[in-house]
């Protein structure tokens, strides 16, 4: 079956030519066609009407491609953009892509080019059809009621370490408001965030999901909100088209959620999730804050996935298991033990805790990680302070 495809030019001599062109290479016909300025004007109901699958774009002013690119995502949602420019400057190829442009092509474009363009697109259609028929990935939600309670760094390893041992396609994404750290735990500059993400919508899928995300340490991390001024709005059905996306696209998703959780978020979390994971530091504003989350948690019926992992602890703790979990009124699904120093040096060098000497917590994430994503069990060893994981609340949550 041919592409179907629309034609956005701002001259009819351009549009003509790339029209033949289009119609020579044998994959593909043209359903819409604007070519002049003042029919561009009126061009939207065009274009939805035909619902092209791809839209080729020939933009001339920058500025005003990019609006004219913004208004095509509204009326022609589902088509897959493509650019022809003769500017190819890497801020260019950022701004377009930040507007949802998915294929790019150096002007004057050659017929090879098309088809080379027009390949890709059927490849990319055929694995997203595949992608959907697959077993749905699982997802694994990591929260915490304070700041500094260890979360992000949890989430970081978790990713790491399922992604190593499961050798299945692994992902890390920052919810994190009003600023995601994980890119800098990673020491990483991210050119596209969370907020990409979510802007798309609709648009989201999972070649445009990866376009949008880095590989650090065998996973793929998708980078968090990047300033305090940054829209961090984040709708729940926006959330929930792309956690959609990532369970169709990865085997394992590790998400580092907010210390603040609006309803309709965790409505979203607890019905897309495997596991919630509440973090949790010995010390009493951490349990006090945690209890609160807990009966919030509970309210919404997201308390089920929910597994309470005391970070950072030790055998000199003032405050003991027995009165951790009677305040929760909670059992803890595991203990971890601190290794704060290590931490430190592992998180300021980007790497993993396993590279950073960090002996003992290393190992028990791994436990905690073998037993959150089902992974074969490994040859148990016990940590100098016995803190090993405790059997799963309410049995298996596979």
């Amino acid at each position: 079956m041919k592409i179907t495809v629309g034609i956005i030019t701002t001259q009819k001599t351009t549009a003509e030519a790339l029209r033949a062109q289009i119609i020579q290479t044998g994959m593909a016909t043209v359903v819409a066609q604007v070519s002049d300025d003042s029919a561009a004007k009126n061009w939207s109901s065009r274009v939805a009407d035909a619902e092209p699958q791809l839209l080729i774009v020939d933009i001339g002013d920058f500025a005003t491609s990019l609006q004219t690119l913004q208004q095509l995502h509204t009326a022609a949602p589902n088509s897959r953009l493509l650019v022809i420019s003769s500017n190819t400057e890497p801020q260019l190829m950022i701004e377009l892509m930040r507007v949802g442009v998915r294929e790019f092509l150096p002007s004057p474009v050659s017929e090879k080019a098309l088809i080379q363009a027009f390949e890709r697109y059927n490849s990319d259609r055929a694995l997203t059809t595949q992608v959907k028929r697959v077993k749905r990935g699982k997802i694994y939600c990591i929260a915490s009621a304070k700041h500094g309670s260890g979360a992000t760094t949890v989430a970081i390893n978790l990713a790491g370490t399922i992604a190593e041992r499961s050798k299945r396609r692994t992902a890390l994404i920052d919810l994190d408001r009003p600023l995601g750290d994980v890119a800098a735990y990673l020491n990483v500059k991210p050119s596209f965030t969370v907020s990409d993400a979510l802007a798309a919508g609709q648009r989201l899928d999972s070649v445009l999901l990866e376009s949008y995300m880095q590989p650090r340490h065998g996973f793929h991390m998708l980078a968090g909100f990047p300033e305090h001024c940054a829209d961090a709005s984040m709708s729940a059905e926006k959330l929930a088209q792309l956690l959609e996306v990532a369970q169709t696209t990865f085997d394992h998703t590790i998400v580092d959620l907010p210390t603040n959780l609006d309803e309709d978020h965790v409505k979203v979390l607890a019905r897309s999730s495997s596991t919630i994971l509440v973090i949790l530091t010995p010390e009493l504003p951490a349990i006090w804050r945690t209890e609160r989350l807990l009966t919030y948690l509970a309210k919404l019926d997201a308390s089920a996935k929910v597994r309470i992992v005391l970070n950072r602890a030790t055998r000199s703790d003032d405050i003991t298991d027995v009165d951790i979990e009677r305040l929760l009124r909670t059992p803890l699904y595991c203990k971890l033990p601190n290794e704060y120093g290590a931490c430190i040096r592992a998180i300021n060098s980007g790497a993993l805790l396993g590279s950073a000497n960090c002996r003992y917590l290393s190992k028990a994430i791994e436990s905690l990680a073998t037993d959150l994503a089902g992974l074969p069990q490994v040859e148990a060893r016990r940590s100098l302070f016995g803190m090993i994981l405790k059997p799963s609340i309410g049995g298996n949550n596979a």
